[in-house]
């Protein structure tokens, strides 16, 4: 499907999914810095990066379908930016996850790697692959605070985000994929996925702020409620 072609109420519609993401992944960041305040600032940001990445892309769709312009660099923005917002997010994550900071240079070793794979051969696949692979595994790190948090409804969401994004995959190899139906189909069912990341999120926040306000009862008082 070209710019000519592609209607901008359909390049509209993508910046939902890439709206719900970006608040997804600031609660989310918002939370790291919660748990462990020494990470908050590069988790916050880092959220904002991947959202960043979404809307170049989600403007570069509306610039071509409402004036077929074409700025291919907003369309190349979006892995880097994500796999840039990945790394700082994961390790914001993972420190809450082990409630102290924990060493940021594996996840910044790991960004390099990929750059410098993709710069060696010629071609984005690399960040592309850590990217996405980032963006899953900030869901699965969610889903275990949540679950640390017996938030299981934020678990559930996760896991339905996540199906929702694998969903995508055969979508996009579809015969029909760039028909305007199917354009439709996987337009609405990465809403999905994000509306459900950002459900999840505002739980698994939520379920941390409850028990950070419920007061810890005391070796005796456990010893009470277990008699």
């Amino acid at each position: 499907m070209t710019g000519s072609d592609y209607p901008v109420i359909l390049a509209l519609e993508d910046f939902v999914p890439t709206g719900l993401a970006l608040v997804g992944f600031w609660i989310l960041g918002g939370l790291s810095g919660r748990v462990v305040p020494r990470v908050g600032q590069i988790a916050r940001v880092s959220a904002v990066l991947i959202g960043v990445g979404g809307l170049a892309k989600s403007t570069w769709k509306l610039l071509l379908a409402g004036f077929s312009i074409d700025w291919p660099w907003l369309e190349a923005a979006l892995f880097p930016l994500m796999a840039l917002g990945a790394a700082g997010l994961l390790w914001g994550l993972s420190s809450a996850l082990r409630r102290r900071s924990v060493p940021w240079w594996p996840f910044a070793a790991a960004l390099a790697t990929a750059v410098v794979v993709a710069t060696g051969y010629g071609t984005i696949e690399p960040v592309f692959a850590f990217a996405t692979t980032g963006v899953t595994a900030i869901s699965v790190l969610a889903a275990v605070i949540a679950g640390r948090r017996r938030a299981w409804g934020a678990v559930a969401l996760y896991v339905a985000g996540l199906a929702f994004v694998l969903l995508l995959v055969p979508l996009r190899d579809h015969p029909d994929h760039e028909t305007l139906a199917m354009q439709w189909v996987e337009q609405g069912t990465n809403t999905l996925a994000q509306a459900a990341l950002l459900v999840a999120a505002w739980l698994t926040a939520r379920a941390h702020t409850l028990a950070s306000a419920s007061p810890h009862p005391t070796p005796t008082q456990e010893g009470a409620v277990r008699s």
